[in-house]
């Protein structure tokens, strides 16, 4: 019976690591692949490999407040600017580049 709930707990935490629903896998690695130079299946593979990586390294919801706040500031006028006034934006911003990018080296995809 113990080894039941510390096999439920270590799933349960593995679980919360890795909280990326399946749709925005798909939507991150259709994006990728429209993006990306090689082969179909090639740039699936790729693709399907850096959300996987990126997705080891932070929790979901992280994820989407990252990545809005980087295509936030795009915006123009009052809209952008909310999220060009964020404390440590362009920290934020950065960090979210860093993990594109190193999920891109760590699955071979060239940025082109």
């Amino acid at each position: 019976m113990r080894y039941l709930l510390l096999l439920a707990i270590c799933g349960a935490t593995l679980a919360r690591a890795n909280d990326f629903p399946t749709r925005a896998r798909v939507d991150f690695v259709l994006t990728c692949m429209q993006e990306s130079k090689a082969l179909p299946q090639e740039a699936m593979y790729k693709c399907s490999c850096a959300i996987d990586a990126i997705a080891d390294k932070v929790r979901y919801k992280d994820w989407v407040d990252l990545s809005t706040i980087a295509n936030g500031i795009t915006i123009a006028g009052e809209r952008g600017g909310a999220m060009r006034d964020i404390k440590d934006g362009r920290k934020l911003i950065a960090a979210y580049r860093k993990l594109q990018e190193n999920a891109k080296k760590q699955c071979f995809i060239r940025s082109e």
